[in-house]
């Protein structure tokens, strides 16, 4: 007994330290500049003054709305270009199919920092930059979720596929109306680490976008740290306005995440 509430007790803990920079993040975004710098812990008085700012005189609204098409765009096709490529990877036999998962696996290595300028340069022929699908398209494909998938494909038994092929089933019909289906765990997995991961992103939306309007948030989150001044508590209210889709996104698609996490290790 003693034992388990020292546990509880060390989580517990973990736990304050995990939520103390949200906590303090959402209190600071009532506080004003002064209140801030002199590290005061709880705000004289609950001032939206900060939250007024951004839906009045900032762009944050348009910040946010940039980041929210981009994102869900993005997420939505990492969802169909994922399923079309783990499938055949993950079920099919054809020769070369180790090559490409090892080739796939070998995406996972490149760093983005590699591939950056050559992507920025390719970008900039097709006319993409400073527009939602130079951000878009880069977004859409990425090795790891594609092995993710394809390991979870791996692991739905026989029987369903080969009853489907019984039926006279092409491949399509068994990808979209048996494997989607059932590996709906893993692609809210994916969809969920994919969502947080373009929402938070701040170099590639800093290289792509030229024009103000243009920006995402974090991109636009950070044009209020001014050279001799720091607008604070507007920078705290923008913060959580944008946590609050992570937030959202990761509730409603809590249940289906942690199933998504027991995926089982890579296999040939």
């Amino acid at each position: 007994m003693k034992k388990s509430k020292l546990l509880t007790l060390i989580v517990f803990i973990f736990l304050l330290i995990y939520i103390f920079p949200l906590l303090w993040m959402i209190i600071s975004s009532f506080k004003t500049s002064l209140e801030i710098l002199t590290q005061k812990l709880l705000p004289s008085k609950l001032d939206f003054e900060n939250y007024s700012y951004i839906f009045k005189q900032s762009g944050v609204l348009r910040w946010f709305l940039n980041s929210s098409f981009i994102s869900l765009i993005s997420t939505f096709g990492v969802v169909i270009i994922t399923t079309l490529a783990a499938y055949p990877l993950g079920r099919l036999k054809f020769r070369g199919n180790k090559f490409l998962f090892y080739l796939t696996l070998a995406g996972i290595m490149i760093p983005l920092q590699a591939i950056m300028i050559p992507r920025y340069l390719l970008l900039r022929d097709l006319g993409l930059l400073n527009k939602y699908w130079g951000l878009i398209i880069p977004y859409m494909v990425n090795p790891m979720n594609i092995l993710i998938v394809a390991q979870f494909f791996k692991g739905i038994p026989n029987e369903f596929e080969e009853a489907a092929r019984i039926d006279g089933a092409s491949d399509l019909y068994i990808l979209f109306r048996v494997m989607v289906p059932l590996a709906r765990p893993a692609l809210a997995a994916i969809s969920v680490f994919s969502f947080v991961g373009i929402w938070n992103d701040f170099l590639w939306p800093l290289i792509v976008m030229t024009d103000q309007k243009m920006y995402t948030l974090p991109v636009g989150l950070a044009t209020f740290y001014g050279s001799y001044t720091m607008k604070y508590g507007v920078t705290m209210a923008g913060n959580v306005i944008a946590s609050l889709p992570i937030f959202i996104f990761f509730m409603i698609f809590q249940e289906q995440l942690i199933k998504g996490l027991t995926v089982g290790g890579l296999k040939e």
